[in-house]
C-alpha cells in the first residue's frame, strides 16, 4: 500500500496533494507506527540472536536477561518512533 502511495504521489503535484492528506489522518499514523513498532522489535530481537550466535548469552539466565533487555530496547524505540510519527 506504502509503495502504491509512493507511486501516485510521484506522478503529479495533485496526486503527491492528494496522498499527503490521506497519510496525515490518525488511522493512516497508527497503521504506520503499528507496522514500524513491529518491524523495530523484530530488528531488535534480530540482534540479539546474532549475539546469541556468538556465544553470549545462551545459557539459561543469559536469555532471561536478553529478553528483558529486547522488551526495554524495543519499547524505547517504539515510543521514539511514535513521537517522530505523530
Amino acid at each position: 500500500m506504502l509503495l502504491f502511495g509512493l507511486d501516485k504521489s510521484l506522478t503529479s503535484a495533485e496526486d503527491f496533494a492528494e496522498v499527503k492528506e490521506c497519510l496525515t489522518s490518525p488511522l493512516a499514523k497508527f497503521v504506520i507506527w503499528g507496522l514500524l513498532s513491529a518491524l523495530l522489535y523484530h530488528l531488535v530481537a534480530g540482534v540479539r540472536h546474532l549475539i546469541m550466535d556468538m556465544g553470549i548469552g545462551e545459557t539459561l539466565e543469559g536469555g532471561k536477561l536478553g529478553s528483558k533487555i529486547v522488551i526495554v530496547v524495543s519499547a524505547i524505540l517504539i515510543a521514539l518512533v511514535g513521537v517522530w510519527v505523530w
